[in-house]
């Protein structure tokens, strides 16, 4: 890798006060404070230039792109490339396909992602939401958003009973077989899913086309999806989209229930779901049709 002290701008480090255009003279003169000119702010570049490899990763496809792609994306060689790749390997910001090689982000990407997303006001409108959902149903609520690789958990509240399960915060859900990939497709157009749902048919069982679109289209007529054990045997789920002032769907707020629970999928249920996406949408500044229709 790279020696930090080859990208490290020279700068005049004895006194930061004064722009080397504007060193005193050797008689000891000094220029007035308010004559000097603000110097520019010291940095790193190699940190900016790796930035550039990151960059270039998350606009390839689908986030996943071998070495020749990045580099060429990033406009330098692939041998500076790949060593910035290898440090960001070292550090969990990137991890390699070991079956092709191919690079794409890993685990500290996403904690850093999910820090920021933490930030937006989605999150913290609709956590109060699921919060009071999870305590009323007394079971698990999630949170999930759109991310690059699909529907990712980004909030799961215990509500009472637990629910043993590999999934957690950070798990990316199948698109096809998951309540909340199904809610996902319902409520946005075509175009935003159908490159990862092509990828998906190519790796695991495929719903037939037919099939799917009858499904998502039972799913926008109710207004929420629901699955039994296709994601995890012996847990049932229960989605609803979260829409905001422009109508766009930015998250699925959902509920897990065990499937021994001959109950969880009844329409008491399912309203409170509802209401408390609806409730969260309104939030978010969403108008129903109705509401539009009368403004």
């Amino acid at each position: 890798m790279e020696r930090l002290g080859k990208s490290v701008r020279k700068t005049n480090v004895e006194d930061d006060n004064i722009a080397p255009s504007e060193a005193p003279a050797q008689t000891g003169s000094r220029a007035p404070r308010s004559a000097q000119a603000p110097r520019p702010r010291k940095s790193i570049q190699s940190v900016e230039t790796g930035v550039r490899v990151l960059e270039a990763l998350i606009s390839c496809p689908g986030g996943c792109a071998p070495l020749r792609d990045i580099a060429a994306a990033a406009a330098m060689s692939r041998s500076q490339a790949h060593r910035y790749l290898l440090a960001y390997i070292n550090t969990g910001l990137v991890q390699q396909e070991p079956s092709d090689g191919r690079y794409s982000l890993g685990p500290m990407a996403l904690k850093v992602g999910l820090s920021a997303l933490s930030r937006l006001d989605v999150i913290r409108i609709t956590t109060a939401y699921l919060r009071q959902l999870a305590d009323d149903l007394q079971t698990t609520g999630l949170l999930t958003i759109w991310g690059d690789y699909g529907p990712t958990i980004i909030r799961w509240l215990d509500g009472g009973v637990p629910i043993a399960t590999s999934l957690h915060v950070g798990s990316v859900l199948p698109i096809q077989h998951s309540s909340a990939g199904l809610t996902f497709m319902a409520f946005q157009p075509p175009l935003a899913y159908k490159t990862l749902l092509e990828r998906e048919r190519a790796t695991r069982a495929a719903i037939d086309e037919t099939e799917l679109q009858g499904m998502l289209f039972e799913i926008r007529r109710q207004g929420y999806a629901k699955v039994d054990g296709q994601v995890v045997p012996g847990l049932a789920a229960i989605s609803v989209p979260i829409f905001d002032m422009q109508g766009k769907t930015v998250a699925v707020i959902g509920v897990l229930g065990r499937m021994s629970d001959k109950h969880f999928f009844c329409q008491g249920n399912v309203d409170k779901v509802k209401a408390a996406a609806n409730e969260a949408s309104l939030a978010m500044g969403w108008q129903p049709d109705e509401a539009r229709a009368a403004s």
